[in-house]
């Protein structure tokens, strides 16, 4: 198979390639998917986001009238008592008050943040009970202690231990918030995110190791507060993460892992609540009863402010909220490898779906080339973009489309430059061994399709024609050697023309006839009613020719033709030293017997049954016998071709009485028949086939044939 189609062979390395770079990963190809899967998303267009979520946001209005940032520690007292009184199921800050305030540190007392505005904070966050605080990393390598009371993964499963976890971002050191106030809070979690390298945020990471501790995010942190009794658990493997677990809730996470977020639009897509309008009394409780409550800092010149795939100046506090968004609705982005190595379910049949595109590709440009193969390359490519978007629409799984890309385009690449390399290499040859053919006619064919020059043949359906000239030999022997040249000369170039003009393959010249072949080099579906259409034009051309011979003095010529379709071997035989391009097969010997069988019914043309079915709407024809010709035991039906379709009404008053004249002779009721039969004589005194059948008629009213009469014509010559 792979000898016999290099171009699958070809598709089937670069398939490996792809599927290998796809899985050891490559830096700007990755960069170059996230791009795409920006792309995505951004004509997938804006989503509403979880009613669950709302955020208490720091914006330029509230700073504006309220004073700036940061605000006094009473202040955001009164704004966390303002969000507790309306019942929120989780309070989470995505912001870290990690110093004393300027009042208690004014007294000396930097050590006890329970004076002042701090006490009035630490007692807000106390009154709360359902708050989560936020703090951050500084992410590196090196050693560190273990900080104490943040929140951490309860359940971690490891294969072993250590291994595996070295992908996962690492702690370097922390900052808290006061401790009075972090004793006071429910709970903690850390509100880190990492870009990637072109500097966007997409990911939220669901841990951060520090202390040999798993730490978790803001996000999963107030999950676990709003339904604790659904456990938060990780799993690691040698290559790293390879389930995070909220209760019996699957989290997607890379072997690094991060979240891959599904956005729901630009910013302020989640609710957003002024500090200043809740302070002011002005936000109903019912907005924020039993909701998931982030507060953060939105003002453009004081907040944590990101840029994201489908807006530059993206709201951090909005990327916990999309965490949150994405868990909640268990509604995920899957893009399979996350980071290199992954051999989750998406990438290995994301690899699969690739190289079976590859493989089709390669299957396609073994028979299509040029603009051919140009064209279905970018329909194969177009099919996966568009396929790939609606998937991605439908269930969330981004399949890889610059990998994919790569993969087609390199296919094709590839395989051109070794079509190009092989066609330069089999043209010389071809160039070489165009002498060894008698026709030359074939030449541009062969140019094209240098690998038909091989010993040995290809069998399908075709059609081929015999002509000949009749009673040849007596008009030779009229003419002198060189007006009988002449004439040859001018007979075979006509008729080759007609060949040519209706795309027949010249056979060759048997002495004066032609042989042709209608369906090679290359198919033709119409092959049988181009040879018929040739056929007749062949017959009217001959007035042409005689008409320029009378003119010369030369004798009248009459040619006799017979077609017939069916499977035959089309190939080069011979030796190395002598090739012979041509068809062979019983449906080749049937023709050449029906061209000479046209003597005895005095006809110019006849066809197969098998070449008549394919032309008859096209060709006007008659059926004029069953026959049995030497060298084959199956009977043949004949027709004789009278013209095109359209000069039926100038045939049919002949065509009636023939017809009915035949059916009584093949019934053996010979007065119905030799009726019929004087009735067309008498519209065609000439016809040839009525002639027959009439006298055949009436030899056999006088003489009836035997009881197991069939009315076939055998031929044993």
């Amino acid at each position: 198979m792979l000898r016999k189609h290099p171009e699958l062979r070809t598709a089937i390395l670069v398939a490996i390639a792809i599927g290998a770079l796809r899985l050891a990963g490559c830096g700007t190809v990755e960069l170059a998917e996230m791009r795409a899967l920006d792309y995505r998303l951004r004509q997938r267009g804006a989503s509403p986001a979880s009613s669950e979520v709302v955020i208490v946001a720091v914006d330029d209005r509230s700073i504006a009238e309220l004073g700036r940032w940061p605000w006094p520690r009473a202040r955001m007292a009164e704004l966390i008592d303002r969000i507790a009184a309306a019942g929120p199921a989780v309070v989470g800050f995505d912001l870290v008050q990690s110093e004393l305030s300027d009042d208690s540190a004014a007294g000396g007392r930097q050590s006890r943040a329970a004076e002042g505005g701090d006490a009035l904070l630490v007692d807000a966050v106390r009154r709360t009970e359902n708050a989560v605080l936020g703090y951050f990393f500084e992410l590196g390598r090196g050693g560190q202690e273990a900080p104490q009371g943040e929140s951490v993964y309860p359940i971690v499963r490891r294969d072993r231990e250590g291994v595996g976890e070295s992908r996962v971002p690492h702690a370097v050191a922390i900052t808290r918030n006061l401790p009075d106030l972090d004793a006071a809070a429910r709970a903690r979690g850390f509100f880190n995110f990492l870009p990637d390298s072109d500097g966007l945020y997409r990911r939220a990471p669901m841990a951060v190791a520090f202390g040999g501790q798993m730490a978790t995010p803001l996000s999963l942190t107030m999950l676990s507060q709003r339904w604790p009794e659904r456990p938060l658990s990780i799993s690691f493997d040698s290559f790293g993460v390879t389930s995070v677990r909220f209760g019996s809730q699957s989290i997607p996470v890379g072997e690094d892992g991060q979240l891959l977020l599904n956005f729901r639009g630009k910013g302020r897509t989640f609710r957003h609540v002024a500090a200043v309008d809740l302070l002011g009394g002005e936000v109903p409780a019912e907005e924020l009863r039993d909701k998931l409550v982030i507060v953060g800092v939105t003002a453009v010149a004081v907040g944590d402010v990101r840029a994201m795939p489908l807006d530059p100046v993206y709201p951090g506090v909005e990327l916990h909220a999309t965490a949150l968004d994405n868990i909640l609705r268990n509604d995920f982005l899957y893009q399979g490898l996350a980071t290199p190595g992954d051999l989750s379910a998406i990438t290995v049949a994301e690899i699969a779906l690739i190289a079976a595109g590859c493989i089709l590709l390669g299957l396609v440009l073994s028979r299509a080339r040029g603009v051919r193969g140009a064209f279905a390359a970018a329909c194969l490519l177009a099919a996966w973009i568009f396929g790939s978007q609606l998937y991605f629409l439908e269930s969330g799984v981004a399949l890889r489309a610059v990998y994919a890309s790569l993969a087609f385009l390199l296919t094709y690449v590839a395989i051109g430059v070794e079509q190009y390399v092989a066609q330069e290499r089999q043209t010389r040859e071809t160039r070489r061994m165009l002498d060894l053919y008698l026709s030359p006619a074939v030449a541009r064919e062969l140019s094209l399709h240098p690998e038909m020059i091989k010993l040995g043949g290809e069998k399908r359906d075709r059609t081929v024609l015999f002509s000949d000239v009749k009673s040849f030999t007596a008009i030779s022997e009229r003419l002198d050697p060189a007006d009988l040249v002449e004439l040859l000369n001018l007979y075979l170039g006509e008729m080759t023309d007609i060949v040519f003009q209706y795309d027949g393959m010249l056979d060759k010249y048997i002495g004066d006839g032609v042989m042709a072949v209608w369906g090679a080099p290359l198919p033709q579906d119409d092959h049988a009613l181009r040879a018929c259409r040739a056929a007749l034009a062949m017959i009217q051309r001959m007035t042409d020719i005689n008409a320029r011979g009378a003119e010369r003095g030369w004798p009248e010529m009459k040619i006799r033709i017979g077609i017939n379709s069916g499977p035959m071997v089309f190939g080069n035989m011979g030796s190395t030293r002598h090739l012979s391009l041509t068809v062979m097969g019983d449906n080749v010997n049937l023709a050449a017997r029906l061209e000479g069988i046209n003597k005895l019914y005095r006809t110019a043309v006849i066809a197969s049954e098998d070449t008549y079915r394919a032309i008859a709407d096209e060709i006007l024809g008659r059926d004029i016998d069953l026959v049995r010709v030497r060298g084959r035991t199956q009977v043949a039906r004949i027709f004789e071709l009278l013209g095109p379709a359209s000069d039926a009404a100038r045939w049919q008053p002949l065509l009636r009485e023939f017809d009915a004249g035949l059916a009584a002779y093949r019934a053996r009721e010979w007065d119905a028949a030799i009726a019929a039969l004087e009735r067309a004589a008498a519209i065609a005194p000439d016809d040839g086939p009525t002639d027959l059948y009439l006298r055949r008629s009436r030899q056999y009213r006088e003489q009836p044939p035997p009881a197991g009469w069939e009315p076939i014509t055998d031929f044993s010559e």
